[in-house]
């Protein structure tokens, strides 16, 4: 049984080891990121919200507004709701979420947004592009940082198909984002960053 713990303990050290390793990589990339480190505590439940809460709050410096990530620097969502000692997280697939995207190989800019049927799926979408815009399955989609409210260049997720409005008059696309919502464990807030 003593064995058995500790070799729980190597593994959750080496687990926390290589999050940390990773979350020094994005610091070296963006040296302007103030972090927090929190504990997700709990999931919606409700099947047309989608939002985590998290273990800090006002009392560890977060504010409404903050982005959240994965320690490799992936959209998790932004914060919405602070308490003293625990904040709510609105999700990237969550219908109320609007965030300025970028197609990182056209350099296409369009709002990233959350959409109640693709919620369900675990996706969310990318509209109002361009008429000329040529995307294809597997572009890569970040946070453009428009309105200087986000940083930009935090990894949201991939194409996965384009599609006509039913207008005919514009197009969008269908993201995957890369977090994994149900897997995760720890998430870390930046609360502030320098705007570029």
């Amino acid at each position: 049984a003593e064995l058995r713990a500790q070799v729980r303990e190597n593994e959750a050290a080496v687990a926390e080891n290589e999050q940390l390793r990773q979350l020094l990589n994005l610091r070296a990339k963006r040296e302007d990121f103030v972090f927090e480190s929190a504990k997700v505590n709990a999931r919606s439940t409700a099947n047309w919200r989608s939002t985590l809460t998290l273990s800090k709050g006002g009392d560890a410096g977060v504010q409404a507004g903050n982005c959240v990530v994965t320690e490799t620097g992936l959209l998790v969502g932004v914060v919405t709701e602070v308490g003293s000692n625990y904040s709510i997280v609105t999700t990237i697939i969550d219908t109320s979420m609007e965030i300025g995207g970028l197609i990182t190989r056209t350099n296409t800019a369009g709002v990233l947004e959350g959409e109640l049927s693709l919620m369900q799926e675990g996706k969310l979408r990318l509209g109002y592009l361009p008429d000329d815009a040529k995307l294809v399955a597997g572009d890569e989609v970040l946070t453009s940082g428009k309105g200087d409210v986000y940083p930009s260049g935090l990894v949201v997720g991939q194409v996965e198909a384009v599609f006509d409005e039913p207008s005919g008059m514009t197009r969008y696309a269908v993201v995957v984002p890369e977090v994994k919502l149900d897997q995760l464990i720890e998430v870390f807030i930046i609360k502030s960053f320098d705007i570029v």
